[in-house]
């Protein structure tokens, strides 16, 4: 590669970034996504995203200003272990989950985790506004999480952990595995008996 071209490269516009991103995106919109709680001390809260899904990427963004949205948390697609719904509400629940559709993405982000049935380091609970809406990003994400083909989780808890225990089961581990089956993807590594 000659420098004048590698130069060309490095200096594309901001726009043609923008442009060849644009192109990627398999599905976008607005979602209600709950604090992940990385830090100890995070209070959980729940903010509006403008998400966009691409081959290689979760990402979400600010809704302030559209024209220059920050981009606020990205999930390599190949870490995800699980897409399913949630329930945020109910018994031992959140009560102040806003209403919607809930759904959650455990992931892993260390690059030792990508080979192995891990359980998710982190999950990502998301709000679609509809039923509809909800059954297209599970359907969107686990297609685009087939083709990478990375190990994904048998089994997951449909509630919430808070900071005790499972809002599902009661169970007090955190790290114990899921109290209900995943749903079982079309992806070669979801097969047990091999």
């Amino acid at each position: 590669m000659s420098k004048k071209s590698s130069f060309k490269d490095r200096n594309r516009t901001a726009s043609q970034k923008m442009a060849e991103r644009l192109y990627d995106i398999v599905m976008s919109g607005l979602m209600v996504k709950r604090a992940q709680n990385k830090k100890r001390f995070t209070p959980v809260n729940y903010k509006q995203r403008w998400f966009e899904l691409t081959k290689k990427t979760l990402s979400y963004f600010d809704v302030e200003n559209i024209e220059r949205r920050r981009e606020k948390g990205r999930i390599n697609v190949k870490g995800v272990r699980l897409v399913e719904s949630a329930q945020l509400d109910g018994d031992g629940g959140d009560p102040y989950a806003p209403d919607g559709f809930p759904f959650q993405v455990g992931y892993c982000e260390n690059d030792n985790q990508t080979g192995s049935r891990s359980l998710p380091q982190y999950t990502l609970y998301l709000i679609a506004s509809s039923e509809k809406e909800r059954s297209e990003w599970i359907r969107a994400i686990r297609q685009v999480c087939e083709e990478t083909n990375t190990p994904k989780l048998y089994r997951f808890h449909p509630g919430i952990w808070s900071g005790k225990k499972w809002s599902c089961c009661k169970i007090i581990n955190r790290t114990t595995f899921g109290c209900q089956a995943a749903t079982h993807w079309r992806e070669t590594n979801n097969n047990p008996s091999k």
